[in-house]
């Protein structure tokens, strides 16, 4: 353990005689601040103080953060795409959220291939029976020249109904 002995307590002359001279000076760097940022040095600090005296919740605040219900999901059309780390989603094309995580196209042995979204291909949890159903014979199709990913996403969107 060290213990600092220091001759006074309080600020030191130098930090006193900058605060003085910042609060002499306050109106003139406000109005630099106000020049550099095109006055949004200004407004931040407006916001900040009408954040403060804005009305505070009494008691416990209450945040729904499950996920809204398929009827307000979006009023778009749903479609499917191979994002760019291969992964195969269905995604509502009004609100852009994502319906199911329907897979991956992974590499091996040089070969890439469409694996579903199943436990057994190690995804934590699989897709819905209605979903699962349709596209079961998909598991596991090449991806190549004869059947690139805009094949493979049409074939999935035909199947499930969305094209």
């Amino acid at each position: 353990m060290v213990d600092i002995i220091s001759k006074r307590d309080g600020p030191r002359r130098e930090d006193a005689a900058a605060r003085r001279m910042i609060e002499a000076n306050r109106g003139t760097i406000t109005h630099l601040a106000d020049r550099l940022t095109q006055g949004g040095y200004s407004a931040s600090k407006a916001a900040k103080a009408a954040a403060q005296q804005a009305p505070q919740a009494d008691g416990k605040m209450i945040h729904d953060l499950s996920p809204a219900g398929r009827a307000s999901i979006g009023s778009g059309v749903a479609r499917v795409k191979v994002s760019l780390n291969d992964r195969v989603v269905a995604y509502d094309d009004g609100s852009g959220r994502q319906l199911h995580l329907l897979g991956q196209i992974r590499r091996q042995d040089g070969f890439r291939y469409f694996a579903l979204a199943t436990v057994e291909n190690g995804f934590l949890s699989g897709l819905p029976p209605e979903v699962l159903a349709p596209l079961a014979e998909l598991d596991g199709q090449i991806i190549d020249a004869a059947c690139p990913e805009t094949l493979l996403s049409a074939e999935i969107a035909t199947r499930l109904g969305y094209a």
